[in-house]
């Protein structure tokens, strides 16, 4: 972070470089250069517990923090969370947006407002797993000799499971919360962006597309990128999901996401026909009555009498059901 960066006075609203018309600076003035910068991009959600999560772990002095309101439009929120940012050891800052542009822009935001070399993209409904966890991350620059991409991976080690989020936890479980030597099999798939360390120099050469909008897939298609052009390395350095999903809500974006899982076919053809779920899809988009058997799917994966094997199946034909219709 530079000079100029780091020297704004706490609590100051100010017009920096990079910063648009159409965004708000703030900073807790502390100086210092960083050899990372946690960059937080968040739309409703409160990034306080994750700041503070931070301030407490082994190396935070070193690390930056920026945070990106991506348009929440809520005055109480950014009042909440100032005074972590100004606890915070290290460097800390906000920019807020006052219009709402999606995931994959606020990620590209993020780096260009950023300054270190390195930026650790974690989501702000993350929780680092142990006190290392930045610590573990400074070892890993450290140890790379050029650009490259490294995936700590996440799990549900901290997560406080109900019954309504069961669903979206056995999900998690079954297909994302993966060891680091399972990762390194599809290296470019397994790139979540809720905890990933990245140099600049990849985030300049391969950004993230805009052209996907709403939820899903944007990391996918990131990463599969990304490993076209760079290194990209797993480790076991995980953070918690915190925000897991209730059903209802787990369903709609599945349901809602088969424009973008449509783009990453055009665009990854090799890579998404290797995926059971294209396969699923394609036996699907023939069907005479896709619609009735989707909501047959949803009633299945909402019950939750239903074993959480059977309402994983219930989901899986749910969302091929949906993107059959866009493949």
């Amino acid at each position: 972070m530079t000079g100029q960066d780091a020297m704004t006075p706490a609590g100051e609203h100010t017009r920096q470089a990079g910063v648009r018309n159409d965004e708000e600076n703030w900073s807790n003035g502390k100086p210092g250069d960083a050899a990372i910068t946690v960059c937080v991009p968040c739309y409703r959600d409160d990034a306080s517990a994750l700041i503070a999560d931070l301030s407490q772990a082994k190396g935070a002095a070193r690390v930056a923090v920026l945070v990106y309101d991506d348009g929440s439009g809520d005055p109480q929120l950014t009042a909440r969370l100032k005074p972590f940012l100004e606890a915070y050891p290290g460097p800390a800052r906000l920019v807020t947006a006052s219009v709402n542009h999606g995931r994959a822009h606020a990620r590209n935001r993020l780096h260009h407002l950023s300054k270190s070399h390195w930026i650790l993209f974690l989501d702000a409904d993350m929780k680092p797993d142990d006190p290392k966890f930045l610590a573990r991350y400074l070892t890993a620059v450290e140890d790379c000799d050029g650009p490259a991409l490294i995936a700590g991976g996440f799990s549900l080690q901290h997560a406080k499971v109900s019954a309504q989020t069961r669903l979206h936890a056995a999900q998690s479980l079954a297909s994302e919360c993966l060891a680091a030597a399972e990762r390194r099999k599809e290296p470019g798939r397994y790139v979540f962006t809720s905890n990933i360390l990245v140099h600049r120099r990849v985030l300049s050469e391969v950004p993230f597309d805009d052209g996907f909008k709403g939820w899903g897939w944007e990391d996918v298609d990131w990463g599969l990128n990304v490993a076209k052009a760079f290194p990209v390395r797993h480790i076991d350095n995980t953070a918690t999901h915190l925000g897991l999903d209730d059903a209802a809500t787990l369903l709609r974006k599945f349901g809602s996401s088969g424009q973008n899982f449509a783009r990453l076919t055009q665009r990854h053809p090799d890579a998404v026909k290797s995926m059971p779920l294209y396969r699923m899809a394609r036996k699907f988009r023939n069907l005479p009555a896709r619609r009735p058997l989707q909501g047959l799917a949803r009633f299945g994966a909402r019950s939750a009498m239903l074993p959480d094997g059977v309402r994983l199946a219930c989901l899986k034909t749910y969302r091929a059901l949906a993107y059959s219709r866009e493949i």
